[in-house]
């Protein structure tokens, strides 16, 4: 009978397994405590890649009394799934926010995999990024299953925020109050930063990077220096962003490396250099160390270039 309960038990278990959703197959999160109540996801400090599946945003969550704040919850509906799991063994708080800091895929396909929760989610984003989502989304999941495998991304769909937030405004989250700041454009097109004074806590979705060659497809250059040098003028000692560390770690870094951008091309423009010699005209010489650095520092030299010799033929020196 032992043995008959044993096999009935495991066949149960089988059972189950083979039930639940894609979304908890084969994923797991962790989540590292900063402080009361928050929390970061584990993540690769990396680009999104088949062998990390997209994985590399340190998804910020808070738990309040008065439920739970998710920001950027991941690349697709596994992560998200995993990261809800994560949550549920945290606190039985419904999940009432979830704010989407940027438009790009692997800050905010993972969306998916909480508009099915009962109270269902406030989903929340700049007006600019609701809109890029909504033209884009379609695409960066197509562009993103090709880029980490069907397999990855199996059971995500597009779930767009509201445009809610608003610069200057601000977001009360139970005793907590975000300052909401919006950047347009720097890291991308439309940045949301989420500042709480009280707890000395910066959340800057993409505009900070640690030890990585920022990702500079479709930024602004000069708008992401004039977001940094605001942020670090904030009263912080932690930066959740690409990465989770002080702004020390992150934030001076990543403007450092966009000033010697900036610095070494307007000096080579002023010297009548072209774009061939954009790599000698820069010293990167601090930053050979970080993570993609040999593949992803000649893309950056081309846009910085291109955007400052577009700025300097109109007159306008970088600052």
């Amino acid at each position: 009978m032992a043995t008959r309960r044993a096999f009935l038990g495991t066949t149960l278990a089988l059972a189950l397994d083979a039930w639940r959703p894609a979304t908890a197959a084969g994923t797991r999160v962790v989540l590292d405590r900063l402080q009361p109540g928050i929390y970061v996801a584990r993540a690769a400090n990396a680009e999104a890649m088949r062998t990390n599946a997209g994985a590399v945003v340190p998804s910020l969550v808070h738990v309040t009394r008065a439920g739970v704040l998710v920001v950027d919850p991941g690349p697709q509906a596994a992560w998200g799934g995993a990261l809800l799991g994560a949550i549920r063994a945290l606190t039985t708080q419904p999940v009432r926010w979830v704010v989407n800091t940027h438009a790009h895929p692997e800050h905010v396909l993972a969306n998916t995999a909480f508009a099915g929760l009962r109270p269902r989610p406030r989903f929340l984003a700049s007006a600019a990024t609701a809109e890029l989502m909504r033209q884009r989304c379609e695409a960066c999941l197509a562009s993103l299953s090709t880029q980490l495998g069907p397999a990855a991304m199996r059971g995500t769909a597009i779930v767009l925020p509201e445009p809610a937030l608003q610069d200057g405004a601000w977001l009360q989250t139970g005793e907590t109050a975000w300052q909401v700041q919006v950047h347009a454009p720097a890291h991308s097109a439309s940045d949301t930063v989420l500042y709480a004074p009280q707890l000395r806590l910066l959340c800057a979705g993409g505009l900070a990077y640690r030890e990585r060659v920022p990702e500079m497809q479709e930024a602004s250059l000069q708008g992401w220096r004039r977001a940094l040098r605001q942020l670090i003028a904030l009263p912080a000692d932690m930066v959740v962003a690409t990465a989770t560390g002080t702004p020390a770690q992150t934030l001076v870094p990543t403007l450092a490396y966009l000033d010697a951008l900036a610095g070494g091309i307007g000096a080579a423009l002023a010297a009548g250099r072209d774009a061939s010699q954009a790599a000698d005209a820069v010293a990167a010489g601090p930053f050979r160390h970080w993570r993609h650095f040999p593949t992803r520092h000649p893309l950056n030299l081309q846009r910085a270039w291109r955007q400052l010799e577009d700025a300097w033929m109109q007159g306008e020196l970088p600052a």
